[in-house]
């Protein structure tokens, strides 16, 4: 008797079409990678504007972005951004008229790194009682920090790929692929120097990059 080579994709997806919810990974790690078709996320053109900065034990990450709206009354609940190397804690910066109801900048808290207008990110736009319209469009700086240093092989000049996540109020995700500009331009021995705000971080409830 020959025995027969089983097809375990085959396999698989008849026993998810018949009800029972389980991961494919040919399936559903590719469906990760397509972009949203009702976002449409890209970065400006100036390359050097979008980064993953090494700085002060972490990563400072800036990203310039377009986000056009293609569906009608969508919030914003939060953003998330996923890295190609573990990062156990991720943070955005918070809207400087949060923390002290005067300020108009946001800052990473670092002489090393630029400060930015208030009316140039759009952190603040996570923000579920803000409704967009469909053919509406945001422009601006996304700015985080991570507690993780960029690994020693993404080298200074090189490319990083990241995915943007962007929740809606429901909690729907809405991805899209970029690449930040790697730079290890600040002084190493700033760049890792102790006392800065990512060495004991609090941890986001949940855990995640949202």
């Amino acid at each position: 008797m020959k025995n027969k080579t089983i097809d375990h994709l085959d396999l698989a997806r008849r026993i998810r079409a018949a009800g029972c919810p389980i991961h494919i990974e040919e399936d559903d790690d590719k469906a990760r990678s397509i972009p949203s078709k009702e976002l449409r996320v890209y970065l400006t053109a100036g390359v050097n504007e979008s980064r993953a900065i090494d700085w002060s034990g972490g990563t400072a990450f800036v990203v310039h972005l377009v986000i056009t709206i293609n569906v009608p009354n969508f919030a914003i609940s939060a953003f998330g951004l996923e890295l190609p190397w573990k990062n156990e804690y991720f943070y955005w910066l918070e809207d400087p008229l949060q923390i002290d109801g005067n300020s108009q900048r946001y800052r990473f808290g670092s002489g090393f790194l630029p400060e930015f207008d208030r009316h140039q990110v759009i952190n603040h736009y996570a923000d579920v009682t803000r409704i967009f319209l469909a053919g509406q469009s945001l422009k601006g700086f996304l700015l985080g920090h991570g507690s993780e240093p960029i690994p020693e092989e993404f080298r200074h000049g090189m490319m990083a790929p990241v995915f943007l996540v962007v929740y809606d109020q429901q909690g729907r995700e809405y991805r899209a692929p970029l690449k930040l500009l790697v730079d290890r331009s600040l002084p190493r021995s700033r760049a890792r120097r102790k006392g800065s705000l990512l060495d004991h971080p609090d941890p986001i409830p949940g855990g995640g990059s949202r």
